[in-house]
């Protein structure tokens, strides 16, 4: 019996010493974690590195260098046409931005056509746009273009004319400010002018073009009437076309051969005609003018103290693009949306401002 006893307490000692053993290789549940499992790795979304940068107006555009690409998106970018200006120097900017953050941009030309905005919609989404810009006048046909897009799980932002009110995000100047700075200094220059005398006040607008040529010209007129409220005033449509501007100022300096006159006009392209016709009828002592675009093609006349031109308004149409395509990126790259309405600065360029904004004149 002892012996079968010592026996019993001999293989409880061993099977003491091999617990005692594997526990030791083991370690502590603490240690075990630590020595055991595997570091996490936290994976950095790749990114797109930034192109070069060479920014011809630094005093008009901002780059948004902290904001980078999460992959190489398709964006599409609708053109108002490709035949305006100021849509040329848009869609430059757009070209220019693209590169620098590394994305792909598909570029269409709207034409200031509905349909063709359609078509180019249609043809983004079969293109698999990853977001798309649209820059076109008609609010109905970009509330459709915007359905259409969001049908496909494509975002939108309207440029310059709202889509549907409330729910795409619209990039657009302040137009009722656009007008209102030039009625301002309609005024001032007349009243440092023509002391003595009371100007009336000659309107080249565009109504058939939309609610946001109307607000333009409507807001000129009111505000060099808060200044001037009896003053006279002569509305016409330029339909978009310089030769027209130029032939309707002609026949109004006709019906009014003296006095002095104020004149704005819609568009710089369009505001030559109109100079072209007081050169040509003699009336550069009578009349001032002031525009919309600050476009290159006004520079020269801008510079010069004594021509009828003494200033327009700059949407800076240069930055555009940079402004866009940061919007565009935070809201793939983590789903930040744009705000619903953003604008770019105004100011009104003159002789003394030319050279700040645009160096090389």
């Amino acid at each position: 019996m002892k012996k079968i006893i010592s026996l019993l307490l001999a293989l409880m000692l061993v099977f003491a010493l091999v617990a005692c053993t594997s526990k030791e290789d083991k370690g502590t549940p603490e240690e075990s974690d630590e020595t055991n499992t595997p570091e996490q790795n936290v994976e950095t979304p790749e990114v797109i590195a930034h192109g070069e940068l060479d920014i011809k107006y630094p005093a008009i555009i901002d780059v948004d260098q902290d904001v980078n690409a999460n992959k190489v998106y398709k964006i599409g970018y609708a053109n108002w046409n490709d035949e305006n200006s100021i849509s040329i120097i848009v869609r430059d900017s757009l070209v220019d931005a693209a590169k620098f953050y590394g994305v792909e941009l598909m570029v269409f030309d709207n034409k200031q056509d509905p349909n063709q905005a359609m078509t180019n919609a249609d043809t983004a989404i079969q293109a698999q746009v990853d977001y798309y810009l649209n820059f076109n006048q008609d609010e109905s046909i970009n509330a459709a273009i915007a359905k259409k897009l969001e049908d496909s799980g494509i975002s939108m932002i309207s440029i310059q004319t709202k889509a549907r009110d409330g729910i795409d995000p619209e990039y657009h100047v302040d137009n009722q400010r656009i007008g209102s700075i030039c009625g301002e200094l309609l005024v001032k220059e007349a009243n440092e002018r023509w002391a003595n005398e009371k100007p009336i006040l000659f309107i080249a607008g565009h109504p058939e073009a939309g609610v946001n040529f109307i607000t333009r010209a409507n807001s000129a007129i009111e505000a060099v009437k808060a200044e001037m409220p009896d003053v006279k005033v002569f509305e016409i449509s330029t339909d978009g076309s310089p030769e027209v501007t130029r032939q309707k100022t002609a026949d109004f300096l006709t019906a009014n051969p003296i006095g002095k006159v104020m004149m704005w006009c819609h568009i710089d392209q369009n505001t030559m005609g109109m100079l072209a016709a007081v050169k040509a009828a003699g009336r550069e002592d009578d009349v001032i003018i002031t525009s919309f675009g600050a476009n290159p093609v006004v520079f020269t006349e801008l510079k010069d103290p004594n021509s009828p031109i003494i200033g327009s308004v700059a949407q800076f149409s240069e930055r555009f693009g940079w402004d866009l395509l940061p919007l565009v990126l935070k809201h793939l790259n983590d789903g930040t949306k744009p705000p619903i309405k953003t604008m770019p600065p105004l100011d009104i360029i003159t002789k003394d401002n030319l050279s700040t904004y645009y160096p090389e004149n």
